[in-house]
């Protein structure tokens, strides 16, 4: 398996990460491929991701639809919410593709790994064995002139700080937050740290389920969240 993921079969002893391509009944799959050691041996995680869809299959209501695309092309971040694997990466390329339909666009992702390659999107994988990692992500970013920014994995209030204002420079970001319903939601965003984060939040689009997908604009979720 480990070779599969291009993964190192001789090194045990640190953690590694990979990716495996695989077909299911005609459908090709992406799984990360993450070893790990421990005191009983390696321990190895997959994590399946499906091929992205089309936005309008994911999204049924065309009101929502529309709020989404309109985000899409002004400054602002779109928050996509869910529960651990319930889908907020697989609705995220959906996002990814609607936009590069604008070739004018200059579109980017920093991620650990790339689950699957979207034309007109710049696919960057971070790389901690050559020092390519977020700290230096942010650092040279800029320079790349994006106009939209998908951040895998952001957790620290100084990345959400430093993302959060680049949307003062026209800037529009894509992030994921952890909640495992609307209620959990609140409940973290009540904290300080989250303040400039909700002040430009333009849309979010919460996964309740594999088949309920709900969008707030910003004036909805400002009265939610307060």
């Amino acid at each position: 398996l480990k070779t599969l993921s291009n993964l190192d079969p001789s090194v045990c002893e640190i953690p590694q990460l990979g990716k495996l391509c695989f077909k299911v009944e005609n459908t090709i799959l992406i799984a990360s491929v993450s070893s790990f050691p421990t005191i009983m041996g390696e321990r190895i995680f997959l994590k399946i991701y499906k091929p992205p869809k089309a936005l309008d299959e994911i999204i049924s209501n065309k009101t929502e639809l529309s709020e989404i695309k309109l985000s899409l092309e002004k400054p602002g971040i779109i928050l996509v919410c869910g529960s651990s694997l319930s889908g907020k990466t697989h609705v995220i390329y959906s996002l990814l593709l609607e936009a590069a339909k604008s070739k004018a666009k200059n579109i980017m992702t920093l991620e650990s790994i790339s689950k699957y390659e979207l034309a007109g999107v710049n696919q960057c994988e971070f790389n901690e064995n050559v020092g390519f990692n977020m700290d230096k992500a942010t650092r040279f970013i800029e320079f790349q002139n994006p106009d939209i920014i998908y951040l895998e994995g952001i957790k620290s209030k100084e990345s959400f700080d430093y993302f959060s204002s680049l949307v003062y420079n026209d800037k529009t970001i894509i992030m994921e937050f952890l909640a495992n319903n609307m209620e959990d939601l609140r409940n973290k965003m009540s904290f300080s740290d989250f303040d400039t984060l909700k002040s430009i939040i333009s849309s979010m689009v919460f996964i309740h389920s594999q088949n309920s997908v709900e969008v707030f604009n910003r004036e909805t979720l400002q009265k939610y969240l307060g």
